[in-house]
C-alpha cells in the first residue's frame, strides 16, 4: 500500500497551550509538515515552536498579506482561506488537512494508510466531525476531557422530537459545524476553503471521497471552556458589528441571541447545550451518534515539549482569555 506524506495547516490566535497540543498531537500521528499561521504577528507561540523542524510558523504581518495577494482581509474566515492556499502551494507533502486549532484528528488506522487507500482520481477525502461534550457531574482537569456526539443526519423536525427544544439552537445536534474538514491532494487545480475545496475553474468538478468513521474522524473541541465558548460567540457578533465577519449560520446567531438576552445565564446555556443528560445520551447512543474515543495528548506534549509542563487546564485557558480578549468578552453585555 502507498503511504503518502501529509501535512496540516491552521491559522491561530489561541492560548499557546492549545497550539502546542495541536502541534504535538499531529506530529505524534506522523504529520510531515505543520503550518501555523499566527493571525497576531506578535504571538509568543512562534518561540514555543522554534525547536521543531517539521513546523513552519508564519507571522501574518503586513508583508505576509502583501505576499499572498492583498492587504490584510478584515474577515478572519478569508484570512484562514488565504493562509491555507498559501500552505497548499508551499508544502512538500502529498496531502494537506486544513482545520482549526481546536480540531484533532482521531485515526482508527495510520493516517498515511488511510490516505494511501484513496483512489488516484479523487482530489480529496472528507473527514467527518464529532463534537466534544462534557459528562455531567464531572470536573474537568484539562480541556480535552469528555465524550463526543456526531451530527444527526435526519430531518430537523425529527431531531426536535428526539432531542428536545434545544435542538433548535444546534445544527444537526452539534453547536459548531457538522460538515467536517477535508484532506486535499497536492497538485490539483483546487482553491482551498474552510470545509471543502472548490475547483479553480467553474467547469471543473472536485472529486471527493468520504472517510470511514473507523478510519478517520475529526474531534472538534468547540467550547474548550464555558468562557471560551462565550468568547467565540462574542467574537462573531463583535465582527459583525464592525462589518468584519461573515454572516453567521442561523444556529450560531440563535446561540448568541440567547446569551445576549441573559448574559448572566451564559453558563446555564452552555450546560444545556454541552452537558447532555442521561436521556439525551441514550438517544445519541441509540442513533449511533455517541463516541468515546481514547484521546489524550499528554504523552505527545511531553515528547515534543519536554522542557516544562504545558498547562492545559480550563483555568489556564480562561486566564488567557481574560488577559487577551477582555474587550471581546464584554461585547455581548454591551453590544
Amino acid at each position: 500500500m502507498d503511504r503518502p506524506t501529509w501535512a496540516v495547516v491552521a491559522t491561530v490566535d489561541e492560548p499557546p497551550a492549545l497550539v502546542q497540543a495541536f502541534v504535538a498531537w499531529y506530529l505524534s500521528l506522523g504529520a510531515a509538515q505543520i503550518f501555523i499561521y499566527c493571525d497576531n504577528p506578535d504571538d509568543p507561540v512562534q518561540n514555543l515552536l522554534a525547536h521543531l523542524p517539521q513546523v513552519t510558523v508564519v507571522l501574518c504581518d503586513d508583508d505576509h498579506w502583501l505576499r499572498v495577494g492583498k492587504s490584510r482581509p478584515r474577515r478572519h474566515q478569508v484570512r484562514q482561506v488565504r493562509n491555507a492556499r498559501d500552505a497548499y502551494v508551499a508544502m512538500d507533502a502529498e496531502w494537506l488537512l486544513h482545520c482549526d486549532a481546536d480540531e484533532f484528528l482521531s485515526p482508527g488506522m495510520p493516517v498515511s494508510d488511510a490516505l494511501g487507500a484513496v483512489p488516484d482520481e479523487s482530489d480529496g477525502v472528507v473527514v467527518p466531525v464529532a463534537e466534544r461534550v462534557h459528562l455531567r457531574g464531572g470536573l474537568d482537569e484539562n480541556i480535552f476531557e469528555g465524550a463526543f456526539r456526531r451530527p444527526f443526519r435526519g430531518p430537523a423536525s425529527k431531531g426536535c422530537r428526539l432531542f428536545g427544544p434545544d435542538f433548535d439552537l444546534t445544527y444537526r445536534g452539534v453547536t459548531g459545524h457538522s460538515q467536517g474538514k477535508t484532506f486535499v491532494r497536492k497538485g490539483r487545480a483546487l482553491n482551498l476553503s474552510i470545509h471543502r475545496p472548490r475547483p479553480v475553474r467553474p467547469e471543473q468538478q472536485v472529486m471527493l471521497e468520504r472517510a470511514d468513521l473507523a478510519a478517520l474522524e475529526l474531534l472538534h473541541f468547540d467550547g474548550l471552556t464555558p468562557m471560551f465558548w462565550t468568547y467565540k460567540l462574542a467574537r462573531m457578533m463583535h465582527a459583525l458589528a464592525k462589518h468584519d465577519g461573515m454572516p453567521p449560520s442561523e444556529h450560531r446567531r440563535k446561540q448568541a441571541d440567547a446569551v445576549r438576552a441573559a448574559p448572566d445565564g451564559a453558563l446555564g446555556l452552555y450546560d444545556r447545550l454541552k452537558r447532555p443528560d442521561d436521556k439525551l445520551i441514550r438517544q445519541l447512543k441509540r442513533h449511533g451518534l455517541w463516541a468515546e474515543p481514547a484521546f489524550d495528548p499528554s504523552k505527545a506534549l511531553a515528547t515534543y515539549f519536554p522542557a516544562e509542563p504545558v498547562d492545559v487546564t480550563p483555568q489556564a485557558v480562561d486566564r488567557w482569555l481574560q488577559r487577551k480578549k477582555a474587550n471581546v468578552l464584554s461585547f455581548l453585555r454591551e453590544g
